[in-house]
């Protein structure tokens, strides 16, 4: 028993460290948290539609508890809404991207955690939806231009808890800009093509092979919709490139991303990266600084492996004033309860669902 008073003093010691390290990265993480953008979410009362739950009715009286519970909407499961805007603010050159007013979802996933399991859920930004403001259908890109009742934000999050019938718990959104900020404070991304690859549009030009790409470059691989590649026979569209393509060419890059938060040797590490990226970011009020460190310090390590990666298979139609766009020939509800449910959901083989072709 004589070494007692030693060993209190060492768990003493190793608690006072423990503290000191937390308060660290709690002041990293407290000055990034200061350069990030906040949204209120302001989701009508009505609203309760596809399983949408708003926040504030979580502790309304509700008179029929056992009748009126959904059983599709699981309590465990948490869904993140992340928005890739394609606002050309602080951007430096626009001339290969467009100019125009206001923002447009260009990048639209949903991180679903239900436990050990994660899912990646995109979903195509000329996805035709219900517009929950305006009555009537209209591509989810355009909900992140709001209306007069409802922010952009509240618009695309109420549209997609309708889409997808799940609450979604919190919402972040990076601009343009952000993409190239976040890729250079991991050090580059990595992207492999067989031919060289350009899209003028775009100013994207590649070699053949793999380049560790800038920001720059990364964004113009993300964004580009007329790929080319150099033949034989000299430079010719890639076959089948389209939004869908740009979809998968994101949701890749956004599970890399995730992948390389493992580089990270500590929550102080990662918030010191984080800091160059959180001018371009907007998240929603309700999103502690606390919920924002745990969710980016569980994603260390996350990796394509353990990702199940979800699809949306759809089919090209046009509204009645002759625009193209894309209807679900899978109700995307569906998608997403097949993961909550299905068994293969919980393989460590990132089965992919709802993919077509």
């Amino acid at each position: 028993m004589n070494s007692s008073p030693l060993r209190r003093r060492l768990l003493i010691g190793g608690a006072v460290l423990v503290l000191v390290l937390i308060g660290a990265g709690i002041v990293f993480a407290a000055s990034t948290w200061g350069g990030v953008n906040r949204v209120s979410i302001d989701r009508p009362d009505s609203d309760s539609s596809s399983g949408a739950v708003a926040q504030e009715d979580d502790h309304s009286p509700d008179p029929q508890p056992e009748d009126d519970t959904d059983p599709t909407v699981d309590p465990g499961l948490q869904a993140f809404l992340l928005v890739g805007s394609d606002s050309r603010t602080d951007l430096e050159d626009t001339e290969g991207f467009g100019e125009f007013e206001g923002n447009r979802a260009d990048v639209v996933m949903v991180l679903l955690k239900d436990g050990s399991r994660t899912g990646l859920l995109s979903l195509p930004r000329d996805l035709l939806v219900d517009d929950p403001c305006r009555g009537g259908e209209e591509r989810l890109s355009e909900m992140l231009q709001g209306c007069e009742s409802m922010n952009g934000p509240t618009l695309l999050t109420v549209a997609v808890e309708r889409v997808i019938g799940q609450p979604v718990d919190h919402f972040a959104l990076v601009d343009l800009a952000g993409f190239q900020a976040a890729v250079e404070a991991v050090g580059g991304y990595e992207i492999c093509v067989e031919r060289p690859v350009r899209d003028q549009r775009a100013n994207l030009e590649l070699p053949a092979g793999c380049t560790l790409a800038s920001g720059e470059e990364t964004l113009a691989w993300m964004r580009s919709r007329h790929t080319q590649e150099l033949t034989d026979n000299g430079w010719r569209t890639m076959p089948g490139v389209n939004d869908l393509v740009r979809n998968e060419r994101q949701r890749a890059f956004l599970i890399d991303m995730m992948g390389r938060i493992s580089d990270f040797s500590s929550p102080q590490a990662m918030a010191r990266a984080g800091q160059s990226v959180a001018p371009y970011v907007t998240v929603d009020s309700e999103l502690s600084i606390i919920d924002a460190v745990n969710l980016a310090w569980t994603m260390r390590g996350l990796g394509s492996e353990l990702i199940t990666e979800l699809a949306v298979p759809v089919f090209d139609d046009e509204t009645s004033a002759g625009a193209s766009v894309l209807r679900p020939s899978t109700p995307v509800e569906e998608i997403v309860a097949e993961f909550l449910s299905s068994a293969a959901a919980t393989n460590d083989e990132g089965v992919v669902l709802g993919l077509t072709g």
